[in-house]
């Protein structure tokens, strides 16, 4: 994206439409707690594609948003949210984030990112769609690595003990070490400097 490829950026989404059942939550006295578990659909399940969607679009304003438990009983915040917003580079945002949408299988997280010369739909960390207006080889490379296998469910969309947890594992084996070895870690939860804006998009 750095690159400009994508042209202007237009319209961006990050989706995560999941189930969690009521035994979910009542599965332990600290699930749907402030002070123990934090936060509900947004921060606990959402914020791994939000993070994301943030880090490739740069800060945003002019958000209008709204929450609402609906579809459980006995928990302290949201299951259910939505939010429309305006980033920095003008383009417009959605974010929709539940844990009441029920489903057999799960379906996945998504991104998605809309410029005027090329966009990509991610599900989960893989590509459903990358296309660009001007192509190069290395774009078929990059489908055929990243494409969807198409007998996967979303990564614990309704089934949290399906999550991989592979990612975590990394982020945590670099602290230890970056600690270790007195440097910083790889994901240090700041942006110095901002990641490049969007208005860096629009470069040809």
């Amino acid at each position: 994206m750095d690159a400009g490829r994508f042209g202007r950026i237009s319209l961006v989404e990050a989706t995560i439409k999941w189930w969690r059942s009521q035994e979910y939550y009542d599965s332990g006295a600290w699930r749907g707690t402030w002070e123990l578990d934090g936060g509900g659909a947004l921060l606990n399940q959402s914020i791994y594609t939000i993070d994301p969607l943030l880090h490739f679009m740069g800060d945003a304003h002019n958000a209008q948003a709204d929450a609402a438990l609906i579809a459980h009983n006995g928990i302290e915040f949201e299951d259910t949210a939505a939010a429309i917003m305006r980033f920095d580079c003008g383009a417009l945002g959605i974010i929709q984030g539940s844990t009441a949408c029920w489903s057999a299988s799960g379906h996945p997280a998504g991104i998605q990112i809309c410029g005027d010369r090329g966009l990509v739909f991610m599900s989960d960390d893989r590509f459903r769609v990358w296309e660009i207006s001007d192509e190069t080889a290395g774009d078929d490379e990059t489908r055929e690595a990243y494409k969807i296998d198409a007998s996967s469910a979303g990564a614990g969309a309704a089934d949290p003990s399906a999550i991989d947890f592979s990612g975590h594992q990394r982020n945590f084996d670099d602290a230890i070490a970056a600690f270790r070895e007195g440097r910083a870690p790889s994901v240090d939860g700041r942006r110095p400097g901002g990641r490049k804006k969007c208005e860096s998009l629009f470069e040809n």
